[in-house]
């Protein structure tokens, strides 16, 4: 795990991981999530549960995110961390059963009020739709750049 960008009042981490194993990864991202003082110890178990039930992965262009999340009840306050992933991480497509997705960012999200959660995922999805903004994400590089991209999340 790698600290590229750490702006707690503007909501938003961006970090790169090296874990290999889908659940591994979703736990160190959720203890950076509990560090920062996102989400209560509970978001991790939850989180990784929740993604058992409902995956998370997206084919998009260029490359492959899931965006991870749980209840409400498990945030202390709302924000998000984007995962750079050293080796693409295997997930299950959203939607799917049996099709799995090589991850190479993650979207992991503290979401306070569930009505604000379909506002978020529009958001995200608009980012997602554009392979240069995923590219720019995935460069660790250009941190300004990114840091302009990731307040549009907000």
């Amino acid at each position: 795990m790698n600290k590229l960008l750490r702006k707690e009042n503007e909501k938003f981490l961006y970090y790169s991981f090296d874990e290999e194993e889908k659940e591994a990864l979703l736990a160190e991202m959720s203890a950076v999530l509990i560090d920062a003082g996102f989400v209560y110890e509970s978001y991790q178990p939850a989180v990784i549960e929740r993604e058992r039930v409902f995956p998370t992965g997206l084919p998009t262009q260029g490359l492959s995110v899931a965006i991870p999340h749980t209840d409400s009840d498990h945030v202390k306050k709302e924000g998000f961390l984007v995962g750079v992933l050293e080796k693409p991480v295997r997930f299950e497509m959203m939607a799917s059963k049996d099709v799995f997705l090589e991850v190479e960012l993650v979207f992991m999200l503290a979401i306070k009020e569930p009505e604000d959660q379909l506002a978020m995922l529009q958001k995200l999805m608009l980012l997602c739709q554009d392979e240069k903004n995923l590219q720019l994400l995935k460069s660790k590089e250009k941190v300004v750049e990114v840091e302009q991209l990731l307040k549009t999340i907000q």
